[in-house]
C-alpha cells in the first residue's frame, strides 16, 4: 500500500470498473473481492456505480469484507465541476455505492463543462463551462472538510495544470490518476 499525504494507505493495484458491461459489473466487483481486491476504481460517468453499490452492500452483509477493509476512488464528472455542483455529485455518488465517504475523489479531467444534471452527465459535444479548476478544487477541499472525501485528487491532469494546482492548494493532491498501458502509452 501507498500512504497518501492524508495519512491514509491506498492499495497499489485496483480493480477498475470503466466499460464493464451492465449487469456483470456487480458480480465481477463481488469476485474480485473474493479474489482479494481491496481497491475499486470507479466514476459517476462510467454508469455503473448502482450496481457496484448493490455488489458492496452484499459484500458488507455477507461479511467478505468490511467496509474499513476497502478503498473506494471515484471520480466527478466534467459536467459537474461548477462549485455548488460538486458537493452534490460527490452526495450522488455516495448514495449510488451505497457508503458513507469515498477514500478517494478525483476531478476526472481537467475541464469544466456546462452542467446537465447530475443524472444526465455531459458527454461528447458539451459546452464548455466557466468554473476555474481551482474552485472545482476549493470545492473538493470542502468535500474532505464534511467527511465526504477522505482524500481527494486528479486524474489526467497535465505538468503544468499540476503546478497551478499544487501552489493553490490548502489540501495537496494526493495523485494524479493517468491511464496508462501497452494499448494507450503517453511518452511524456
Amino acid at each position: 500500500a501507498y500512504t497518501l499525504d492524508s495519512g491514509y494507505k491506498m492499495p497499489i493495484i485496483a480493480y477498475g470498473t470503466f466499460r464493464s458491461a451492465a449487469g456483470e459489473c456487480g458480480e465481477a466487483v463481488l469476485n474480485a473481492i473474493r479474489a482479494g481486491y481491496r481497491h475499486f476504481d470507479c466514476a459517476h460517468i462510467y454508469g455503473n456505480e448502482k450496481e457496484i453499490g448493490i455488489a458492496l452492500k452484499q459484500a458488507f452483509d455477507e461479511g467478505l469484507v468490511k467496509r474499513e477493509d476497502l478503498f473506494i476512488t471515484s471520480k466527478l464528472w466534467n459536467s459537474d465541476q461548477h462549485v455548488d455542483i460538486v458537493p452534490k455529485a460527490c452526495e450522488n455518488t455516495l448514495k449510488n455505492l451505497q457508503l458513507d465517504y469515498l477514500d478517494l475523489y478525483l476531478i476526472h479531467f481537467p475541464v469544466c463543462w456546462k452542467h446537465t444534471g447530475i443524472e444526465t452527465p455531459g458527454w461528447g459535444a458539451s459546452e464548455l463551462g466557466d468554473t476555474p479548476l481551482i474552485d472545482t478544487w476549493r470545492a473538493m477541499e470542502g468535500l474532505v472538510g464534511k467527511g465526504l472525501a477522505r482524500s481527494i485528487g486528479v486524474s489526467n491532469y497535465p505538468l503544468l495544470l499540476m503546478h497551478d494546482l499544487t501552489t493553490q492548494a490548502k489540501i495537496q493532491p494526493a495523485c494524479n490518476q493517468i491511464e496508462a498501458h501497452a494499448y494507450y502509452q503517453r511518452p511524456s
